[in-house]
């Protein structure tokens, strides 16, 4: 694995941000950590790059205890995410050219045509660039000296759909033999291009498996049934936010990996006299299970009220 993680727990105050993360990143994935805000995904991210430190639980980046690393290791991974600074004095052609001087293996070509394919005016001053701009500025000097693995934290957000998709297409030509973590809101956008998947909620790790394993599973369920009933107590195991209405039941099924038998159950136990599966989204998966952890949540603490 070409970034993993062993029971990875951080506490900030009283609250504990990470409970115990186990990921494994296999090289030339595209894996996306994905979760609602304050999930644990930066947080994870910062240990992973050195920049916080664990309260326990171990992590490699590469080969290597990410506490262990070293300018040298860095020459082979690249970061860029859109709360990070740059400098602002300098054109964006200085910045290259110092960027240049950090690291062995920046190609000079490869940065020219990533900033003439970004649209990116070379003689700027950088805190001239507007916010995309700035991001495509991060990506290029991400990418100009061919990391082994490329790291982005949330790369996508506040840009608009033009600038999104000459983002998402610059990183589709450019990370073939790239390793890539990425955390982002914009699903749609890195549903195309995404390998694997970790769905983190409340600093936990609830989800992580390949996309095509994800979706192959996940079904929005619409059955239509012969009487009126009330949602069963408890619910059947890896149904999602259920809900009546009038003689229609709908609801998101997490493992629905035979749709004959889901439906047969249906008829079955609930009287359902048609249903209809679907294939989700990553988005609306991503969706389903926000919502369903709000409830949980809900109910959680009405119980204990």
């Amino acid at each position: 694995m070409i970034v993993e993680t062993r029971d990875l727990r951080v506490r900030f105050g009283r609250a504990e941000a990470l409970k115990g993360i186990d990921l494994a990143i296999p090289e030339g994935a595209v894996f996306a950590m994905l979760g609602p805000n304050g999930a644990g995904k930066s947080t994870t991210i910062r240990i992973l790059m050195n920049v916080l430190r664990a309260d326990s639980g171990e992590a490699t980046v590469l080969g290597t205890d990410s506490r262990q690393l070293r300018p040298k290791h860095f020459q082979r991974i690249g970061f860029a995410s859109e709360s990070q600074r740059l400098p602002g004095a300098l054109s964006l052609r200085g910045y290259f050219h110092y960027l240049s001087r950090l690291y062995e293996r920046w190609d000079v070509a490869l940065a020219r045509n990533l900033c003439a394919q970004f649209d990116l005016p070379p003689d700027r001053q950088i805190k001239a660039l507007s916010h995309g701009m700035r991001i495509k500025a991060l990506l290029v000097g991400a990418l100009a000296y061919r990391p082994t693995l490329l790291v982005l934290d949330e790369p996508l957000s506040g840009l608009d759909t033009v600038t999104r998709d000459e983002i998402v297409g610059g990183l589709l030509q450019q990370v073939q033999d790239t390793t890539v973590l990425i955390s982002s809101h914009e699903l749609s956008e890195i549903e195309s291009f995404t390998t694997h998947v970790a769905f983190l909620e409340e600093g936990r790790l609830g989800i992580q498996e390949s996309i095509e394993s994800l979706q192959a599973r996940f079904r929005e369920v619409t059955a239509t049934l012969s009487e009126l009933k009330a949602l069963p107590t408890p619910l059947p195991e890896g149904w999602l936010v259920p809900e009546v209405l009038g003689h229609r039941l709908r609801f998101v099924h997490a493992h629905c990996a035979d749709e004959a038998l889901a439906r047969r159950e249906l008829e079955r136990h609930f009287g359902a006299v048609r249903a209809q599966f679907e294939p989700m989204s990553l988005r609306a998966i991503v969706g389903a299970l926000i919502q369903d952890g709000r409830r949980r949540r809900a109910g959680a603490a009405e119980t204990s009220a």
